[in-house]
């Protein structure tokens, strides 16, 4: 589950209703290059700015960053997926099924700034039931935050 949407040669990542990033991967002749395109909040326009500055316009040779605000965590995903190297730690639909809280709702809250299990339960509700689901809430937070 992520918060984007890989089509053929675009990579998104998206805090819906919020900010967006897409890389598209566009060919001429028998070259490619990455173009980037980013809608969102000043810090989201500020921080892929920063990278254009220091690293080059070719997004594809960035370093990914490290911080955990919503446009790190975002900006680290669309690149991840460009570099083919996405793997979303949690595949099904429905996280909590105690709630019935899908794992989108559950990831756009951490996305958003819930960087811990009780956070995320007192936004979504997920995980405040029974609790079974509470480690796979732990493991999408240290997948967002690149806990090992």
């Amino acid at each position: 589950m992520s918060t984007a949407e890989s089509q053929a040669n675009k990579y998104r990542a998206e805090l819906h209703g919020r900010d967006e990033i897409e890389i598209e991967v566009i060919a001429s002749g028998e070259k490619s290059f990455p173009k980037i395109k980013v809608i969102g909040c000043t810090e989201m326009l500020s921080l892929v700015r920063k990278f254009q500055i220091q690293h080059g316009e070719d997004c594809s040779k960035w370093p990914m960053p490290t911080g955990n605000g919503h446009a790190e965590i975002l900006l680290r995903e669309a690149l991840m997926k460009l570099a083919g190297q996405w793997q979303y730690p949690y595949q099904h639909e429905e996280l909590c099924h105690c709630r019935a809280i899908r794992t989108q709702v559950v990831d756009q809250a951490i996305v958003a700034g819930a960087l811990d299990t009780e956070t995320v339960s007192r936004r979504t509700s997920a995980s405040t039931a029974c609790g079974t689901c509470r480690p796979e809430v732990q493991k999408i937070i240290d997948f967002r935050t690149q806990k090992k």
